[in-house]
């Protein structure tokens, strides 16, 4: 069992986590209370576009990316001209800020932009310091609004509208801090945020965590097929893809059962091959001595264009949103039918 694993069974599975931890999370919490505050009483000045921010509250994933990539998409349905910013987490860029091209390395972007480049073609800017990505993104994209992902504890950045993603069937774990639980903020930060997106309809321990908080439901749906040939990538309509049946399914996420539930969901016979979250993938790792066929996330796949073989796909997937939560989420940042109509 890899440490990640360990951790996850911790703070997932077990209700107190790890009790030698608790001090560590006492002080965790002191830091995090006192950066909050130092943010309320001097928050950055306002940029020149709206910021939707969009995180979490537990480390690693919880949907955050599909979401992030369904707004943007819905802003550029509209008419508008978002730009992408983020960390750039798992990636090394030469120089920052750095703007993300969809023939860039994941090693140099982190494989999350580079996917949600890929998926949106929207402009995608890195930057460990999220404000000086934002300011690039303004200055050189001519974008009109900027969508943050994963900025939800990043204070530097100033922020119009704060959206918390929660994972509908894992919610907060154990409810501790890191180390002995999963959460960046304590579940209060939650009153403070705009809108709270629940990743699939919440298990009943996760309804409870949530203590009757207004939530909007998120689901999240298979869209297309995309198989890469060195720099090229092909979009393929899901009914082209591969033929149910026995196949390998590969998933370097925070929560892999997800996808190996979608893909089995689809008719397939599912052999599960977990990584960790951002796992670094070679050839080797997705040899299995067979031909059947390999489906990967597309955050995967996006490490994996250099090796690419004809049996591998790709499988993107789409956040189906209700149409109450973006009639407000547009409004809160100034979008209204009315201006999109000027």
């Amino acid at each position: 069992m890899s440490l990640e694993s360990w951790i996850n069974r911790q703070w997932y599975e077990s209700k107190s986590g790890v009790r030698w931890m608790t001090p560590l999370a006492a002080l965790y919490r002191k830091v995090v209370n006192k950066k909050r505050a130092q943010y309320l009483e001097n928050p950055p000045l306002p940029l020149r576009v709206p910021v939707v921010v969009v995180g979490n509250l537990t480390a690693g994933g919880a949907g955050k990316t599909p979401l992030v990539a369904e707004i943007t998409r819905q802003l550029q349905a509209r008419g508008h001209r978002p730009a992408i910013i983020s960390r750039g987490y798992g990636g090394k860029a030469p120089s920052y800020p750095y703007a993300v091209t969809e023939q860039s390395h994941p090693l140099e972007s982190g494989d999350e932009p580079l996917l949600l480049r890929v998926v949106t073609s929207a402009p995608v800017y890195v930057d460990p310091e999220r404000a000086r990505a934002a300011e690039a993104a303004i200055a050189h994209s001519q974008c009109d609004v900027l969508v943050a992902d994963d900025g939800l504890q990043h204070y530097g950045l100033w922020r119009s509208v704060e959206v918390c993603v929660v994972d509908g069937s894992r919610g907060f774990g154990n409810g501790k801090l890191i180390p002995q639980g999963p959460l960046r903020e304590p579940l209060e930060r939650l009153d403070s945020v705009d809108f709270i997106v629940v990743n699939g309809a919440p298990e009943a321990s996760v309804a409870a965590q949530l203590s009757g908080r207004e939530t909007h439901e998120m689901h999240v749906a298979p869209a297309r097929w995309h198989q890469f040939r060195l720099d090229r990538e092909s979009d393929i309509e899901i009914e082209e893809g591969p033929r149910p049946g026995r196949c390998h399914v590969v998933a370097g996420i925070a929560n892999p059962g997800r996808v190996f539930r979608t893909v089995e969901q689809m008719g397939f016979e599912v052999i599960p091959h977990p990584f960790d979250d951002h796992h670094e993938f070679t050839a080797n790792d997705l040899k299995f001595g067979d031909d059947y066929p390999v489906i990967m996330t597309m955050k995967d796949a996006v490490k994996c264009r250099a090796f690419w073989q004809p049996h591998w796909w790709a499988l993107e997937i789409k956040a189906e949103l209700p149409d109450a939560l973006l009639e407000e989420l547009m409004a809160a940042i100034g979008i209204t039918k009315e201006s999109d109509e000027q």
